[in-house]
């Protein structure tokens, strides 16, 4: 019979192989089969909780790897989009062989690019700082230029109303050098302007010229003699007896190097002397090989600010411009001169001992001194009589014309006034000129605009530009459109005469 307290699967098996009788005389066997039993049950109950655990188990599992998955496309989203964005901010995105989910580069470029930016921020920070040093140079630059040039000008504006007011001709007499002293500091400070703009900008070509050196170096000692007078110095010429001074080079650039250094000598130096040497290195085919140095006894220059001298807008000490003036631009001008020349200047100097500047030269020599061309500005250059010559001075300003007539007429020179352009075009089909001098800046037609249609009728006659425009675009328009050369106002009469010289027949 069946039990219920039974195990349903031990029941079965009871009743398929033990008997009722066995089992109601055995008590033992009973006990056996509830023991049994009992295990049946625990068992089933423990699988029935492990079938349990498991299934909840598995949902859990699901369920978490379901977030996890999720959370991972998030985050392989993001890494994407933070690739590209890394991809667009860098400046090299053609070389990034970055595969999406490859974080170890990702990270990679991130420290890269750091790198790269802080390297740029270093950059822009010495940039800035280098901006800001050339701007306190450039301001103590002006402050020098505001100072050389109201110094002269003040005392010009003084000397004439002292002249007005005494109206004598002693006075007349006594202040006329001053006068002339100041006029010709700022007319050699302006050109020191002109051509270290003319340097920087490219529009210097060298000559190849022939000339004497020796000569010209002994012209320029003698022109400088009143200044090394004024701080009770000399100037001695010591030039090697086998130095050949016949060469073919540039005779204005050369001379206007020695000329800086050896005002600067003068300038540094009192009591003492300024000594130019010239020394024979070598002679070789044609070419000559020769040293020049200039030497003073003055105040010397530390060695550390040796570099300092040749920057623009610089010199050794700020109270050194105080103290002896200048604009600081020679040397810089000299040494720029001295590379075109492909040489370069070297200093020697100590503090106390004077200073010693030297470069050398290397140009074609010759021996025939009749291959010589006296057609150069030399300091003693004496200006000639233009007797007959015809010129057309096309000018807007009034003080200009009289200034500019005043000058011709002490040459005989016969000048026409055209006060603009258009004036200029009129008078020009109507008369004949040996030279046009064209100023480029006027009212009502320009310089440009008048040369041009000049131009068109007549390709020889000779054009200069006589301007205030010192600006090498300007002056390059100027001899597009057909101006042959130019002098820059303030000019030096003697410059003029050169140049009107050149075409003068008589």
């Amino acid at each position: 019979m069946p039990n219920n307290n039974l195990n349903r699967n031990l029941n079965r098996q009871i009743n398929k192989f033990l008997s009722d009788d066995i089992i109601n005389d055995n008590p033992s066997i009973q006990k056996f089969i509830q023991a049994v039993s009992q295990s049946y049950e625990n068992y089933e109950k423990d699988s029935e909780l492990f079938e349990q655990s498991i299934r909840l188990n598995d949902s859990e599992f699901y369920k978490i790897n379901a977030e996890i998955k999720d959370q991972l496309e998030k985050n392989k989203k993001i890494q994407s989009e933070l690739i590209q964005a890394i991809k667009l901010l860098s400046n090299n995105n053609s070389a990034i062989g970055l595969g999406d989910d490859n974080l170890t580069e990702l990270l990679q470029i991130l420290h890269n690019e750091i790198d790269l930016k802080k390297e740029f921020e270093n950059q822009l920070f010495d940039a800035k700082s280098n901006a800001e040093k050339a701007n306190h140079a450039k301001s103590d630059f002006l402050s020098i230029m505001s100072h050389e040039i109201r110094t002269p000008l003040n005392a010009i504006i003084g000397l004439i109303y002292i002249m007005e007011k005494e109206n004598s001709f002693s006075s007349f007499q006594e202040n006329i050098e001053v006068l002339k002293h100041s006029s010709q500091n700022l007319y050699l400070l302006i050109n020191d302007i002109l051509d270290f703009n003319k340097i920087e900008a490219g529009k210097i070509d060298i000559e190849h010229i022939p000339f004497d050196l020796e000569e010209l170096i002994l012209q320029i000692a003698k022109s400088l003699e009143v200044k090394a007078h004024e701080n009770s110095n000399k100037i001695e010429v010591i030039i090697d007896k086998n130095f050949t001074s016949n060469v073919i080079s540039d005779p204005l650039r050369i001379g206007q190097i020695i000329t800086n250094l050896v005002s600067n000598g003068i300038k540094f130096t009192n009591n003492g002397s300024v000594q130019i040497k010239i020394d024979q290195l070598e002679k070789k085919g044609n070419t000559s090989t020769f040293k020049i140095q200039v030497v003073d006894t003055g105040i010397g220059i530390e060695k550390a600010k040796f570099e300092q001298i040749f920057h623009h807008f610089e010199q050794a000490e700020k109270s050194t411009t105080r103290q002896f003036g200048g604009t600081g631009l020679g040397l810089v001008i000299s040494k720029k001169l001295l590379q075109l020349l492909d040489s370069d200047i070297v200093l020697q100097s100590e503090i106390g001992k004077g200073s010693n500047f030297s470069f050398v030269l290397k140009t074609p020599y010759f021996s025939d001194s009749s291959d010589l061309k006296n057609n150069l500005l030399y300091h003693d250059y004496k200006e000639e009589n233009l007797d007959g010559m015809r010129v057309l001075l096309v000018e807007d300003n009034l003080i200009n014309v009289r200034v500019a007539e005043k000058i011709l007429s002490h040459w005989n020179v016969s000048v026409d006034i055209a006060l603009n352009g258009l004036i200029a075009t009129e008078k020009y089909k109507k008369g004949k000129y040996d030279v046009v001098l064209m100023d480029l800046a006027m009212p009502i037609m320009d310089g440009y605009e008048a040369t041009t249609i000049i131009r068109n009728k007549d390709f020889t006659i000779p054009i200069i530009a006589l301007t205030a425009s010192a600006s090498y675009g300007y002056l390059e328009k100027a001899m597009l459109v057909g101006i042959d050369e130019y002098i820059i106002k303030p000019f030096n009469p003697k410059e003029l005469n050169l140049k009107l010289r050149k075409y003068y027949h008589k």
